[in-house]
């Protein structure tokens, strides 16, 4: 089957909106109704388990409904395609149910259908090829059963889509990827004939810096290509990227260096930010945009010396990333708590919830080849942290106190690239390894405040994110500062609320008393996010 060229996701990072578990089927089905008739004319949806109270039965009731309502197949014309828990960070059985909810809605198609609509599931957070083994080997558990109980096919077509998260396991994806494939073919005995997988922007982002996350996927990018051509199976990358920079940069005016920056990518996440707080025509030209251009380019490929370079730029952006990223931290958290919640999530820990780990800034150290560099990345190796926020929140919270999260460490970081390794290595980076920085960093630059996030945040890491900035300044055409009256508006509003986040750090506290004081914040942050078009 066609891969999609954009995939509709449930992810909560509007600003305008809340939507519900009980409006979330009526969601997907707009999303894959073609234009014509109203919808997006997005040809995959994706619900969402991960960390998430979604019904089990959502999957089956949007199969249904496409059966019911229109003249689309399921399976064929439109994917839905469930992101299943992670079996190590919730538990086994929510992982079970959720596979039990797929065979569900096979089951009930099967009287309408010969096709199989739901053939695709999506992993989080994978690390290793043995995560994915097992939700294999539970997979044909529950498909057993299903036989037993409703006389459905045994087996048949199942793909898992690995969701890779993290730096040290994007620069690593070639051997996940391969050792994955390998084993389901010598102790599975499946063949592997497509092989979908998602690229993370956001957790990489949030635990390593705006540079390495970039970097690393394009690294993967190249990865996955020459996978493809070393086993002759078609690995198809997914851009899993939400509207701001700091988490892909998903937006219409962005498409063309969406599809050139990342060249090789065959499918893009379209998350709530782009249709509800920029708008649903606009995301309609948008999926229409992927769905012409995303295949026109060839993928990216680099040389050995070139990823040794890539790697070696990737320890450094960390290790300047991580020096404020330890400071701010809890002060972050604290401000992430105010963040409106905008789907219904499970709570952070607990027995059915979980929380991020550390960021492993020595997994980095051990694929360097600078030996200083590496020494530097071990001893910012931390054993435990605050309970981190999620990557929305997180980018709402910094943008809401006016240090959006794009700059920190990436001007010192730039800094050092032209000093210790040359400026050769620096033009490589910004016109070869990353040419769209500058466009990231401008759009990013309107709403930085650095007077709001000076009372707020340590002084050492303000002075740094200050010097970032500048450094920026020295090497591209950058812009700091409102543009336009709705910019000036932000930074009114920014003003506004700041004698209400300054309580939080006052009394201690996240719990505001005053009925005024909550609207007056609630107010202010929706507003924020919609002016620059998603909440985080």
């Amino acid at each position: 089957m066609k891969i999609p060229a954009t995939m509709v996701t449930q992810h909560p990072d509007s600003a305008t909106k809340y939507t519900p578990i009980q409006e979330e089927a009526e969601e997907g089905m707009d999303s894959i109704l073609p234009i014509e008739d109203g919808g997006l004319g997005s040809e995959e949806y994706m619900v969402d388990y991960e960390g998430k109270m979604t019904p089990y039965h959502q999957v089956t009731q949007i199969v249904m409904d496409i059966l019911e309502k229109t003249d689309l197949i399921p399976g064929e014309d439109a994917l839905i395609t469930p992101r299943i828990p992670s079996a190590t960070q919730e538990t086994v059985f929510r992982q079970l149910m959720t596979l039990m909810s797929i065979m569900e809605a096979n089951y009930q198609a099967s009287h309408q259908i010969d096709n199989v609509p739901v053939f695709e599931v999506i992993h989080p957070m994978t690390a290793e090829a043995s995560e994915l083994i097992e939700v294999k080997k539970r997979f044909k558990f529950v498909s057993k059963l299903s036989k037993k109980e409703f006389d459905l096919p045994e087996s048949f077509n199942f793909h898992l889509i690995p969701l890779i998260e993290e730096v040290p396991e994007l620069m690593n994806i070639g051997s996940i990827l391969e050792e994955y494939v390998e084993r389901c073919n010598q102790k599975l005995d499946v063949d592997v004939n497509r092989l979908r997988v998602m690229l993370g922007r956001s957790d990489p982002a949030l635990s390593y810096g705006l540079m390495p996350a970039i970097l690393s996927v394009k690294t993967a990018i190249a990865n996955c290509a020459e996978l493809s051509e070393k086993k002759d199976i078609n690995v198809a990358p997914i851009y899993g990227g939400g509207a701001l920079p700091f988490r892909g940069h998903v937006l219409p005016e962005n498409t063309e260096n969406i599809i050139n920056e990342f060249a090789g990518i065959q499918t893009v996440t379209i998350q709530s930010g782009i249709r509800y707080d920029v708008g649903k025509e606009e995301t309609r030209e948008l999926i229409k945009d992927f769905k012409q251009n995303i295949t026109s380019v060839d993928p990216l490929s680099y040389s050995e010396n070139e990823m040794d370079e890539i790697r070696n730029m990737i320890g450094t952006f960390t290790k300047f990333y991580l020096r404020s990223f330890y400071q701010i931290i809890e002060s972050v958290k604290k401000i992430s708590d105010l963040m409106p919640n905008q789907r219904d999530r499970l709570a952070r820990k607990g027995p059915v919830g979980y929380a991020r780990d550390v960021p492993m800034p020595s997994d980095i150290a051990e694929l360097t080849s600078e030996e200083e560099l590496t020494q530097q990345l071990n001893d910012l190796q931390l054993n435990s942290l605050p309970e981190l926020p999620r990557a929305i929140k997180f980018t709402a919270a910094l943008y809401t106190i006016g240090i959006p999260p794009e700059f920190i460490g990436t001007g010192r970081g730039l800094e050092e690239v032209a000093k210790k390794f040359g400026e050769d290595s620096l033009d490589r980076l910004l016109t070869e390894y990353y040419p769209s920085l500058e466009a990231d960093l401008n759009f990013a630059g309107r709403f930085v405040n650095l007077n709001m996030a000076e009372d707020i945040l340590p002084d050492r890491a303000v002075r740094e994110v200050d010097d970032d900035i500048k450094y920026l300044m020295e090497y591209m055409d950058l812009d700091i500062g409102p543009r336009n009256k709705e910019d000036e508006r932000y930074l009114q509003l920014m003003e506004t609320i700041k004698p209400v986040v300054r309580q939080v750090f006052d009394r201690g506290e996240v719990i505001l008393s005053e009925r005024s004081e909550k609207e007056l914040l609630n107010n202010g942050i929706r507003k924020m996010g919609e002016i620059r078009g998603s909440l985080g």
